[in-house]
């Protein structure tokens, strides 16, 4: 833990990252009881792309607020774009039938899109700002 942000910051984050779990779930729940799609994509894949993404932004804010813009190439582009495209593939697929979607639906079964989305929330904080 850095100690130069106390003690009272890593409450206050503790507090925030249970409402967004509790609010997060609430919100996946409300999306998997949807009936129909958006775009032909299922509401239930978006609700938890979505609360993935954001959960990982969230995530990022662990190392302090951030500041300035600096962009770090290297995760972005060898990080942040093969998340990306790993969290959209089954959009994708919708779209332009993407190659080995059946081995991307073995390995991300159970919560695969998940900690793609997670990923890819953490690395788009990370490579577009600096923290404090």
């Amino acid at each position: 833990m850095n100690k130069s942000k106390g003690y009272f910051y890593y409450l206050l984050w503790t507090i925030g990252m249970l409402i967004v779990v509790y609010y997060g779930n609430q919100f996946v729940g409300m999306m998997e009881s949807k009936k129909g799609e958006f775009l032909r994509i299922d509401y239930s894949l978006l609700g938890n792309i979505i609360y993935a993404l954001l959960f990982g932004i969230y995530l990022s804010l662990l190392n302090g607020l951030p500041n300035r813009r600096k962009f770090h190439r290297p995760l972005f582009f060898f990080v942040f774009l093969p998340s990306l495209i790993l969290m959209i593939y089954p959009m994708l697929n919708i779209f332009l039938k993407m190659p080995y979607y059946a081995l991307y639906q073995d390995v991300a079964r159970q919560e695969g899109h998940f900690f793609f989305g997670l990923l890819c929330g953490l690395t788009l904080m990370k490579s577009l700002f600096g923290s404090r």
